[in-house]
């Protein structure tokens, strides 16, 4: 088999780039068996013609969020020459908060952003992505995507299948914590909304675990305005990856953060890190290997006490069935399992 992913080259969509093109299509390559190319979506309409010839031998064209603009024309010529086209994505677009920077864009069709050579583009675009994106979803043969409430959101409008985000094991198994006094408790904050933490009251128990243990730092990266909002004395907090924390957080807020993947927690179990969760459908499936909390400051407050007055035990448990899990979720171990919901669709489609 062989499949195209054609990647948003947004910046800000980077991480669900990796996680949904970029590492399959490596381990897709890796099998010797099958082939995977990628291919930068502003390859669209410049008479490419090595792009062109990629797609014209590909057997899955699979393309990541982006279906406006020209994309949802392309979708039709391929179509036109027997090619099986599906959509893959990883959140609610329909959902995002207005306090999200993606909100502008997906509603209103202003966007400002940076690409990956630094530049910073702004579009226009009418009729609204998520308008064009739906349109997009009736053009095209299937969706994939990464949490089950989205198959059940978007089935309406075409088939869709669930492909978790498996991880790509070889960046974490060789991580190790820099040294450091204290307690790190923290996480990614890339697509968390401020407001939606406050409602959660995981802000507030972070505030009052600092206060009463001054051992403890609340770390946070990607989201320098959740830094900003962490009402901590400022030697209690942090801005650096996730690699360097003791105590994994993964809160969620609202009808859009219900429908996210598994990635952050995924992450936690890979590298051994003891975790907790606001309870939710996307750690359903991990709820036996941490800590799921109901979302209210007194909830968060007794799970995170605990676990920093105990945390070697939670440390020593991390490494061992919440480990064994984690890893059994990697994309070489489960590739297989991804190319069977491409070779279903593709039968799918031209039976």
């Amino acid at each position: 088999m062989i499949v195209t992913y054609i990647y948003s080259n947004r910046k800000e969509n980077w991480k669900s780039v990796d996680w949904r093109c970029i590492t399959p299509a490596r381990a897709i390559n890796k099998t010797g068996k099958h082939k995977a190319n990628l291919v930068d979506i502003c390859s669209l309409g410049k008479c490419n013609g090595d792009f062109e010839d990629t797609c014209s031998r590909s057997d899955i064209i699979i393309i990541h969020k982006d279906l406006y603009g020209q994309v949802l024309s392309s979708i039709q010529h391929w179509k036109a020459h027997d090619k099986v086209v599906i959509a893959d994505f990883d959140k609610a677009y329909d959902l995002t908060q207005m306090s999200l920077n993606e909100h502008e864009f997906w509603f209103s069709g202003v966007h400002r952003y940076e690409n990956l050579d630094g530049d910073i583009i702004t579009e226009e675009i009418d009729p609204n992505p998520l308008t064009q994106f739906k349109w997009g979803l009736r053009l095209v043969d299937a969706a994939t995507v990464s949490s089950l409430r989205l198959v059940e959101d978007w089935q309406s409008f075409t088939s869709v299948y669930r492909v978790p985000n498996y991880i790509d094991l070889k960046r974490y198994l060789d991580i190790r914590s820099e040294k450091h006094e204290g307690i790190n408790i923290g996480w990614d904050g890339a697509g968390c909304d401020v407001q939606g933490l406050v409602e959660s009251g995981v802000l507030s128990a972070l505030s009052r675990v600092c206060l009463q243990r001054l051992n403890v730092k609340v770390v946070v990266f990607n989201n320098e305005s959740i830094y900003k909002a962490l009402r901590v004395p400022a030697e209690q907090k942090g801005y650096f990856p996730v690699r360097n924390i003791d105590i994994g957080i993964a809160p969620l807020a609202g009808c859009y953060d219900k429908r996210i993947s598994w990635e952050r927690v995924l992450e936690y179990l890979v590298m051994k890190i003891p975790w907790a969760a606001s309870e939710g459908p996307p750690y359903y499936a991990m709820r036996t290997y941490g800590w799921m909390v109901n979302d209210t400051q007194n909830a968060w407050e007794r799970v995170l006490f605990d676990m920093v007055d105990h945390l070697s035990d939670y440390k020593l448990e991390a490494s061992g069935e919440p480990y064994i899990f984690g890893i059994s979720q990697g994309i070489e171990e489960n590739i297989e399992n991804v190319l069977s919901i491409y070779s279903m669709i593709i039968n799918n489609a031209l039976n």
